[in-house]
């Protein structure tokens, strides 16, 4: 112990080999960089979002508050939000919308 503060020494740590394992890279995403919300008062309208997606909707803190199946490329959703401001994010497309 030198001045209340207690060293200690580990050994070294040795490599071990690990045996290589096939990898198999994930199917890309689909592109989704097309897709479009629109909001107009209580309504959400989405063009252009990959079917059999889902909609989720998040307040500006992080906590989910809804979530839709997306079953058209477009379609609109009626959603009773407080007003505020929320995230909605389809598949990677990620936006920022005002519920007025």
């Amino acid at each position: 112990m030198l001045g209340g503060v207690a060293l200690f020494a580990f050994p070294a740590q040795a490599e071990v080999a690990t045996p290589s394992l096939a990898v198999f890279a994930p199917r890309p995403p689909e592109d989704t960089s097309h897709v479009k919300v629109n909001v107009i008062d209580n309504r959400i309208i989405v063009t252009d979002a990959p079917a059999k997606s889902r909609l989720e909707i998040y307040n500006i803190v992080g906590i989910r508050v809804k979530e839709l199946e997306i079953k058209h490329p477009s379609e609109e959703y009626a959603v009773s939000l407080p007003k505020g401001y929320y995230i909605v994010r389809i598949e990677e497309t990620v936006r920022k919308i005002v519920i007025r």
